[in-house]
């Protein structure tokens, strides 16, 4: 990473921290996400497991404890499955401010443990000290959009970190445990998972399997059978409600950039069906092209799984990038080789042009503020797949070697 983008990154950590602090009164209100969070906790807390998707149990809890929102008409909706809610129970125990204040806390915590779990036996390429990097992370929009939403994508990118050790240390079937216990988004954790085992990582069936089969006992427990076989159709009537459900140009995936760029995707079952195949089809290629690159090409296997999970998702925001950091991370970790063949300027200038794209915080503000369609951010982020897959691609015909990733 360049000195000029390490300073960069510094420079918005430093504004990011500022914007949060101006923005602790609002969050301590329950102006953000993490509201819809805490209200699952406390119907879980208070014994009203089976309504925890019941909107008018959601609105008594959200107007005993956040009466001061005077923007909200109706609840802030309760998405995860069952499963995330008894962790959220945990800090329905404290008043508001103090659950956010120690969920804050614990998102800092993991964000910091990432790179040292990445790099973990590797040797750090970079100029400066990796204990620097949390801090460039915390630079990142995605990391700020998730510390002031109250969002759980620092928690998934911690998964997603584990389970990239433990395939690098061959233990596969603990990096499908892993995996499993990411299904809190299952929009993301699921592809990835089959992205895996196409490539020839068969062994994280088992653990993922046993991971599933827990979470769902552990639903089953608190919602009961019938709550587990309605939170299907839940999400998919929130899906399509209006001015409930989530508009797909705030989103950061293929179905979002169609939408906005005039495809109404969202309103036709024939477009939806095209774009599951287009899912299946990415999904499929890059498994085998992982498989037939090796794996001495786990980090950019790995990337550019990640990022078939997001595009293809029916669902993807800002802060669920976060997760790109586990493969940013493992590539500056190897040194290029003198005799390697380097990747050609096509594929250098994608991935380049792309990743610095995707660090640019105020383009993200544009996209939000301006233009109300963050779904332009898909651009770039299929640019650098683009790259990796050309990366792999040139590491399955032999032209280029583990290592060179300058």
């Amino acid at each position: 990473m360049g000195r000029v983008l390490t300073i960069v990154l510094l420079g918005m950590a430093v504004d990011n921290a500022l914007l949060l602090w101006k923005a602790r009164v609002h969050m301590a209100q329950g102006y953000f996400d993490f509201a819809n969070f805490y209200t699952a906790g406390k119907l879980v807390r208070r014994g009203q497991s089976a309504e925890l998707y019941d909107s008018g149990a959601q609105w008594r809890v959200q107007q005993e404890f956040f009466s001061q929102v005077n923007i909200r008409r109706a609840p802030m909706r309760y998405l995860r499955p069952p499963f995330e809610a008894l962790f959220f129970s945990v800090f329905a125990a404290w008043p508001y401010p103090t659950a956010l204040l120690v969920f804050t806390v614990l998102t800092l915590a993991l964000l910091a443990a990432i790179p040292f779990i990445v790099v973990r036996g590797r040797r750090w390429q970079e100029g400066f000290p990796l204990g620097l990097t949390p801090i460039l992370i915390v630079g990142t929009f995605p990391a700020f959009m998730d510390l002031i939403m109250g969002q759980d994508a620092a928690l998934l990118a911690l998964l997603f970190a584990l389970c990239f050790w433990q395939l690098e240390t061959g233990r596969d079937v603990w990096a499908g445990a892993t995996l499993g216990l990411a299904l809190f988004k299952f929009q993301l954790a699921l592809p990835f998972f089959f992205v895996l085992w196409i490539a020839g990582r068969k062994r994280v069936v088992a653990g993922f399997l046993l991971s599933a089969s827990i979470l769902c006992a552990i639903s089953t427990v608190i919602v009961g059978w019938r709550g587990v076989l309605k939170y299907p159709g839940y999400l998919l009537a929130l899906s399509h409600a209006k001015g409930v459900g989530i508009s797909p140009e705030i989103q950061i995936t293929l179905r979002g950039l169609l939408t906005f760029l005039g495809k109404r995707v969202s309103d036709s079952r024939s477009s939806d069906w095209m774009l599951a195949a287009v899912a299946v089809g990415a999904i499929v290629y890059t498994g085998l092209l992982w498989r037939r690159a090796g794996e001495s090409f786990l980090a950019e296997g790995f990337g550019l799984g990640a990022i078939i999970a997001i595009v293809t998702s029916y669902y993807a925001s800002d802060y669920d990038l976060l997760v790109l950091i586990v493969p940013l991370l493992a590539m500056r970790t190897r040194p290029g080789a003198a005799d390697a063949r380097r990747a050609d300027s096509l594929t250098r200038y994608l991935e380049t042009s792309g990743l610095l794209l995707l660090l640019l915080t105020p383009l993200y503000w544009f996209t939000r503020l301006q233009l109300h369609a963050e779904c332009l951010m898909t651009i770039p982020l299929l640019a650098v797949g683009v790259a990796l897959a050309r990366r792999l691609r040139d590491a399955r015909a032999g032209r280029l070697i583990a290592g060179d990733t300058e």
